[in-house]
């Protein structure tokens, strides 16, 4: 059995539907999946009669300045509380989202039609950087908006309105979940290291492009008593091999054997 843990849809910054995606992993003989939507329960209860589905999130914290991605899986469906808390978030990542629109018109004559930011249950960067390269018909790239309107230091540039990594883990915890530190190789060594060390569940040791790395990150869940590797494609869209990105396509990264067997027990199936 193989499963890609990470993957993102329309519910979040991802550009395909739950079914869309499920179809995708099928193709590619995907035996399990988790759709992890940025700081939104994305609930695949009626997808699993045609894939074994995990339910899962991906948390925005922050720890030392810099964005950490926590990941949750969960046996069973989150709390009502849970599912609550992250409407909290919606709410606030919406506003943020609507302040972003404005500083885009008023410092760069570049006005939106802001029906999208209603229609996902998370807006994140990335959601507004797809728009702005889909509503002017291509004139800008993503990577373009990113390091000249919205990315850090340009006039649009709202910082994200996170949770502290200790609070996300915690809130994941408490709601019964096991508590993954999303793609560790991403991150600032020294702030990886800090991280790694707050009581993980698991580390997503299994990446696209940095397949290389897997027995680096085996060894420091053995230092750190972290119980088990997740992997997985963290897909958003379909990328090409030059598109410059870190996400893979589905079923790019993914886990089997004894990886799998251990994650699953811990998550409270028998194997």
């Amino acid at each position: 059995m193989r499963a890609d843990l990470h993957m993102h849809t329309i519910y979040s910054d991802g550009v395909y539907t739950i079914s869309e995606v499920v179809d995708m992993a099928l193709r590619v003989n995907l035996d399990m999946i988790a759709i992890t939507d940025h700081d939104t329960f994305t609930d695949t209860t009626e997808f699993r009669h045609s894939i074994k589905t995990i339910y899962g999130i991906e948390l925005s914290t922050l720890h030392n300045g810099e964005s950490i991605h926590v990941l949750g899986y969960f046996k069973n469906r989150p709390p009502k509380w849970f599912v609550d808390k992250l409407e909290e978030f919606k709410e606030r990542r919406l506003n943020r989202a609507l302040e972003i629109l404005n500083l885009l018109e008023k410092h760069y004559g570049i006005k939106l039609d802001n029906k999208f930011v209603y229609e996902a249950n998370s807006i994140t960067r990335g959601t507004i950087g797809r728009e702005i390269v889909k509503q002017t018909d291509g004139k800008y790239t993503k990577a373009y908006v990113f390091s000249h309107f919205i990315g850090r230091g340009c006039k649009a540039y709202i910082p994200s309105l996170k949770i502290s990594t200790e609070e996300g883990i915690k809130l994941i915890r408490d709601a019964g979940g096991l508590v993954v530190l999303a793609h560790p190789m991403l991150y600032k060594s020294e702030n990886m290291m800090e991280v790694i060390k707050m009581g993980f569940d698991g580390v997503e040791g299994i990446y696209p492009h940095f397949h290389e790395d897997i027995k680096k990150y085996r060894d420091l869940a053995g230092k750190y008593q972290i119980r088990f590797i997740t992997g997985g494609s963290d897909f958003h869209n379909l990328v090409g091999p030059d598109d410059g990105s870190n996400h893979g396509n589905i079923g790019d990264s993914f886990i089997e054997g004894n990886d799998l067997i251990k994650f699953l027990g811990e998550l409270g199936y028998e194997c």
